[in-house]
């Protein structure tokens, strides 16, 4: 009988949990990023009310804002929730992070499965895919699929993690869990995404 009634409560919680997220799902923090080779985007992953990250893709002027994963709506995700928020274990959870450019302008990152259980968390598979811009034609990279070797500037205790746009004159760091940009000229960061 407890054991009809835990996969009822797990049934529940996996229908509202993937009924309850449209394009509202809110980014609670950011957490990588990088600028496109054109530099006129940037790719983000960033972590989402449910708990695991997604990645997203914003212009550089903030404008255009598109998520491109919908991990957040996976029904192992919203299982992972309800565990830890009972500090249940032995939950799998699946994010997506390290975003990159190919040089045909695909983003590039990474789709990991990690194991929660007892004894620690594990991760238990990593794939690298690649998709659009405008979020279509996601499939596994290839060895054709090149990436640029840009990366931000990532100190060691990671206090602000930059990037610089000669082609906007846009500096954009990382610092506080926020992305900002700050023109040349300009003194006070203005959040790129608000």
């Amino acid at each position: 009988m407890i054991r009809v009634g835990l996969y009822i409560i797990l049934l529940g919680v996996v229908v509202s949990g993937c009924a309850q997220v449209g394009d509202g799902a809110r980014i609670v923090k950011i957490v990588d990023f990088e600028i496109s080779p054109d530099e006129d985007k940037v790719a983000f992953s960033a972590l989402t009310p449910v708990g695991n990250t997604d990645i997203w893709v914003v212009d550089i002027d903030g404008s255009n804002l598109k998520k491109l994963t919908f991990k957040d709506r996976s029904p192992s995700n919203h299982i992972a929730r309800f565990f830890k928020k009972h500090k249940w274990r032995n939950f799998f959870r699946v994010d997506m992070h390290s975003p990159g450019w190919t040089k045909d302008r695909r983003i590039a990152f990474c789709e990991e499965i990690t194991k929660h259980h007892t004894r620690g968390i594990n991760t238990v598979a990593i794939r690298r895919l690649t998709i659009r811009p405008d979020g279509s034609d996601k499939k596994i990279k290839t060895d054709k699929d090149k990436i640029t070797q840009r990366r931000p500037f990532d100190p060691i205790n990671r206090p602000e993690v930059s990037d610089y746009s000669k082609k906007h004159e846009t500096k954009i760091f990382l610092r506080d869990n926020t992305l900002w940009v700050l023109k040349n000229g300009e003194t006070n960061p203005k959040k790129l995404i608000p």
